[in-house]
């Protein structure tokens, strides 16, 4: 992965500029002004740092910062925040775009995508690292640390062991919390549903019992009045000598006489013979009906207390009958389902304590291996940093647990937090001269040590890093002479596993660069503009004499640029 290009519209003194990179390691030289640092300060503007609209060129609407990395097969991280985004990557290649604009206004795209300006960053830091008089210095936040030290080690396996049994863990805990407040909401609840379902069983509704007792209370009400209607119906029927029995009878016997002269009136005969029977049997149905209804007050007072009770609970769990049954199942449900979170909370717990233990020991390992490393670190990182001018430098790699009430790792009888990184809590200390006691490595402030410190992490860390792109803001301030030349040494090996993006004034760095880009501050219509070039073999040559002698350039310095430039 790579910086392949950077277009700036209207930063500061650029009006524009496009600058395309190569891999390896990239020099920019210029005088004090000319630009180097506003084209680095142009880049983290896309890399989603803060902005004001003071940077926007003056007479311009707004300014505007655009940069190209050529995807690799590499930094798996990267990968899966793309993936997390949701963003595309077409070609193999990642466009970042950011523009201000004067009202103060801030806008990101990835991919021609608008996004917000917390993704650009996301993406940024995972691309490039920057060092020098910037505060996008990843070694100045402390919680990088572990980062660092991690990616020097070779126990990665436990590292992503520990980071997936703590997400785990952390999964399980939200499962606990959210069983533990449904069974305390339920259990609020238990007395009240319990109550609910017992009024209801002492009633014990059946379906389809409420339309049967109000028959039944209708019929109880009106009793006297139904048998009245009975013998009424009976007498007309059959009983009575002009009944409908008695005239149907009479017509069939005269209708039979027809039918020996006019046979078609036999289904007629015949129909009026199924009405006699028909009325026979209804006679019969109504006295056997009559004989059932009797008034009785003591079933009639049972049924009307049944039908208030069935009203009372109508009023109380539904409208319907069918509705009460249906709230009595589902108070059924619920008392049993208490029962069922708890084995439920039960498990979760049992899979909790597995886990931790597992995550303690795993923790326990990862911590002992950093500790192991942690001094291998400090001597290899004080050797590299006495190589490049830091000469009787200390450090030391710090590494505690954070003793905290509410964490779940016990250990000697103390509780520790626990996170995705482990047990550990790993500072960088650091003392650049002798004598002088170790302070944080957050604490330093001379932009050039921090950068000579970052190169020497970072040749340490060579082929094991996964941010692709590091940049050097003048990383050779306090150094010269022979130092210089190993600080170029450093960064030329840093480029075999990086690229490698590097401001200085010293012509022993700029020597070694694979790309060399000369930064110039030009006046054009009475306006001063940023302008790089970059240079052929003997431009090379004259602007490395430049560095070497300044503005005169004289054959002695001529041909100490070429044995620079080897």
């Amino acid at each position: 992965m790579s910086l392949s290009s950077l277009r700036i519209e209207n930063f500061a003194i650029i009006e524009h500029l496009e600058i395309n990179f190569q891999s390896g390691l990239t020099i920019l030289t210029g005088e004090t002004g000319a630009g180097k640092s506003i084209i680095i300060d142009a880049l983290n503007l896309a890399l989603g740092e803060k902005a004001s609209p003071t940077i926007i060129r003056a007479g311009a609407e707004s300014a505007t910062v655009e940069c190209v990395f050529h995807l690799g097969r590499k930094n798996q991280r990267f990968k899966k925040l793309l993936s997390a985004k949701g963003i595309r990557i077409t070609d193999n290649m990642l466009t970042l775009k950011r523009e201000v604009s004067l009202s103060g206004r801030s806008k990101g795209w990835v991919n021609a995508n608008s996004c917000p300006i917390a993704t650009l960053k996301e993406i940024g830091n995972l691309l490039v690292d920057l060092h020098g008089q910037h505060d996008h210095q990843s070694l100045l936040d402390s919680a990088t640390h572990i980062q660092f030290l991690d990616a020097f080690g070779d126990y990665a396996e436990l590292v992503s062991e520990t980071a997936r049994l703590f997400d785990e863990i952390n999964v399980l805990m939200t499962r606990r919390e959210l069983l533990v407040q449904q069974i305390r909401l339920n259990k609020e609840k238990h007395e009240l549903w319990e109550f609910q379902l017992r009024e209801i069983q002492k009633v014990n509704p059946q379906d389809g019992e409420y339309q049967e007792l109000l028959a039944e209370k209708t019929i109880l009400e009106n009793a006297e009045r139904i048998h009245l209607f009975v013998n009424d119906l009976i007498q007309q029927l059959s009983e009575a000598p002009e009944s409908i029995y008695q005239k149907l009878l009479t017509v069939t016997k005269s209708l039979s006489n027809l039918q020996k002269y006019a046979p078609a009136f036999e289904e007629a005969r015949n129909r009026l013979t199924d009405s006699q029977y028909y009325c026979q049997d209804l006679a019969k149905q109504l006295e056997r009906f009559g004989a059932q209804v009797q008034y009785n007050p003591l079933r009639l007072e049972t049924v009307n207390q049944r039908l208030y009770a069935f009203q009372q609970l109508m009023k109380k769990y539904g409208p319907e009958i069918s509705q009460v049954l249906d709230f009595a199942r589902e108070l059924t449900t619920s008392l049993q389902s208490n029962d069922d979170l708890g084995l439920q909370l039960t498990g979760t717990e049992n899979e909790l304590t597995t886990l931790r233990e597992r995550y303690t020991a795993v923790a326990l390992e990862l911590s002992q291996r950093r500790g192991e490393l942690a001094r291998v670190f400090e001597r290899e990182l004080e050797r590299i940093l006495n190589r490049i001018g830091i000469g009787g430098a200390r450090f030391v790699v710090v590494l505690e647990k954070q003793i905290d009430a509410h964490g779940w790792v016990t250990l000697d009888g103390k509780t520790y937090r626990g996170t995705s990184e482990g047990l550990d809590v790993v500072t960088f200390m650091i003392s650049t001269n002798p004598g002088e006691p170790l302070r944080p490595l957050a604490e330093i402030v001379s932009g050039g040590e921090v950068s000579r410190i970052m190169l020497a992490v970072k040749s340490l860390l060579a082929g094991r890093d996964q941010i692709p792109v590091l940049i050097f803001d003048e990383i050779d301030t306090g150094i010269s002479g022979k130092i210089a030349r190993v600080v170029g040494e450093e960064l030329r090996g840093l480029a075999q596993a990086h690229q490698v993006i590097c401001i200085t004034h010293l012509p022993q760095i700029a020597g070694l660069a694979d790309d060399h880009l000369s930064v110039r501050k030009v006046t054009e219509q009475g306006r001063s503009q940023t302008r790089v070039r970059r240079l052929a073999a003997e431009e090379r040559v004259a602007e490395i004499a430049q560095l070497i002698g300044g503005k005169s350039i004289s054959e002695t310095t001529l041909e100490q640029a070429r044995e620079l430039l080897g």
